[in-house]
């Protein structure tokens, strides 16, 4: 007769729910930590328009692209699937090396913190950006004047969703509530249900309209869903069974150390404190100064925003007459309230659609030539530089004639002498009159 064993104080794991938990921690760690070089020594004010934000490098922290999914413009998906192949061999790997451990409710902390902490980093930014819509702004003068056929359906898609910020700051209430749930153990699995609401039509409304984050959010609704994961039959009992079950209590690790317990305690204030408070404060402060993260935030020329007509234009002291398919005479102009100018010119565009350049005017549409300028008041100079190429310059001086007609006069990209007139019409956008 034998006597029965004593329960195990551990709960009992498979082999396949070890290798997959291991897997799991290795994917939410190297997805969630830069590990590359590079990342540290780019430029963190490059492509972003806010070199005057203190904190600049904790949203690069939070916008940072794993490397194995970095190219092919946010649609590595052969990337992803190779990295989750890896780490399920390193998990395994793992497992052989491993074989003694029997506590894998701590390994299971460690994967529900990092992945937790990952999804926040990430949600923190989106979340704040639409809450104080500084994300998706309303469309520019420039843009309400760009024809809808040239922009491409991803840059279309945002200045549709900037078009409604009750829509918008809706979504960041969402995702903000998401992203607070996520951050405490008690409500994470209500968190991370909400993050999967949000991130599985953001996943396809990025397929479809080829926003350019689509693989960065099938990521972090990856993370969700591992999140849930251990739960999935435990879902499937409530919801179509009907019984009274228990969702998994995932509880803190207390150390015997107390200095260990106050630098965890420290590091999950201190997250709360960057990412949630501080950029909440940050985003507010540039929302209520009417600037945003995608456009530039140097105020433009007092008085000058708005849309001109070309009524007369000299090259070279030869007068270049109004017609379809002249490649060199200015149709339009736009001045904005931040010191860009955009040119309508009727000559082939260049289409650029790279993430790196996602917070340019320029970005995912033709059809107009944008400048930024710097400008000297005292001498009425203009030095013009081309967004895209900022090598490319016009060398201009202004004189403001009365608050509707601008002359403009000096010399072009080429050196050319150039000589332009502007009146300024008063135009009225039904998107812009919906919103007053």
């Amino acid at each position: 007769m034998s006597l029965p064993k004593a329960p195990s104080a551990f709960p009992s794991w498979k082999t396949r729910e070890k290798i997959a938990l291991r897997a799991a921690l290795i994917y939410a760690v190297i997805s969630t930590v830069p590990f590359t070089p590079e990342f540290y020594q780019q430029d963190f004010d490059a492509g972003f328009n806010v070199n005057s934000y203190k904190f600049r490098w904790l949203d690069a922290l939070s916008q940072n692209k794993p490397w194995f999914f970095e190219s092919q413009e946010g649609k590595n998906y052969t990337g992803w699937f190779v990295t989750v192949v890896i780490c399920l061999l390193a998990g395994w790997a793992w497992d052989r090396l491993d074989r003694k451990r029997i506590d894998f409710e701590k390994l299971y902390y460690w994967f529900y913190t990092a992945a937790r902490y990952g999804i926040a980093l990430r949600m923190s930014w989106f979340a704040w950006a639409k809450v104080f819509p500084v994300q998706m702004p309303f469309p520019t003068i420039s843009q309400l004047n760009t024809n809808l056929g040239d922009f491409t359906p991803g840059k279309l898609y945002w200045l549709t969703t900037g078009v409604s910020p009750f829509f918008e700051v809706f979504a960041g209430f969402f995702e903000l509530a998401a992203t607070l749930f996520i951050l405490f153990r008690r409500t994470t699995t209500l968190g991370a249900l909400m993050m999967v609401a949000i991130l599985v039509p953001i996943w396809f409304v990025n397929i479809g309209y080829d926003a350019g984050v689509e693989l960065a959010s099938l990521h972090i609704l990856t993370l969700s869903l591992m999140l849930l994961v251990r739960d999935g039959k435990r879902f499937y009992e409530i919801l179509i069974e009907h019984k009274a079950v228990a969702l998994t209590y995932v509880p803190k690790i207390t150390f015997a150390q107390n200095w260990k317990n106050s630098a965890l305690l420290a590091f999950k204030y201190a997250f709360i404190f960057l990412f949630i408070i501080h950029r909440g404060y940050s985003y507010g402060t540039l929302y209520a100064s009417g600037k945003t993260f995608k456009l530039p935030l140097d105020d433009g020329l007092a008085g000058f925003s708005g849309f001109y007509h070309v009524a007369d234009f000299k090259l070279n002291s030869n007068t270049i007459p109004d017609a379809i398919g002249d490649t060199t005479r200015w149709q339009n102009v736009v001045f904005e309230k931040f010191n860009s100018i955009s040119i309508k010119i009727d000559k082939p565009f260049k289409l650029n659609t790279k993430n790196s350049i996602r917070t340019t005017e320029y970005y995912g549409n033709i059809g107009r030539y944008y400048y930024g300028y710097s400008a000297d008041t005292i001498h009425k100079l203009l030095v013009l530089r081309n967004r895209a190429d900022t090598s490319s310059k016009l060398l201009l001086r202004y004189e403001r004639v009365d608050p509707n007609k601008i002359l403009l006069s000096g010399t072009n990209e080429a050196k050319d002498s150039i000589y332009v007139v502007l009146n300024k019409i008063n135009k009225k956008y039904p998107l812009e009159e919906k919103r007053k």
